[in-house]
């Protein structure tokens, strides 16, 4: 049970972090756009670069619960055996 919950983890780190590195710069360039005043409104950052920022972060934070609950139950698993 704990190698699945470890493996899930991994996963999502995985794809939190290719989220994260993939729209900071994106967004950096989006507010860059704004700033410049080419025409570019200034909500495009906000509404291009956001969801997948969110997307990253909750991956992560799924991932760090799974590995939480995984630790969790291997402490009980080493209890049982000692007793």
């Amino acid at each position: 049970m704990t190698s699945i919950l470890r493996a899930e983890a991994r996963i999502l780190g995985l794809a939190g972090t290719l989220l994260l590195a993939v729209a900071l710069p994106f967004t950096l360039i989006l507010v860059a756009l704004a700033l410049s005043g080419d025409g570019v409104s200034p909500m495009l950052p906000l509404a291009g670069g956001a969801p997948p920022i969110m997307l990253g972060y909750l991956a992560c934070h799924f991932a760090s619960q799974r590995l939480m609950k995984a630790k969790a139950l291997e402490a009980l698993a080493a209890d049982a055996q000692n007793c």
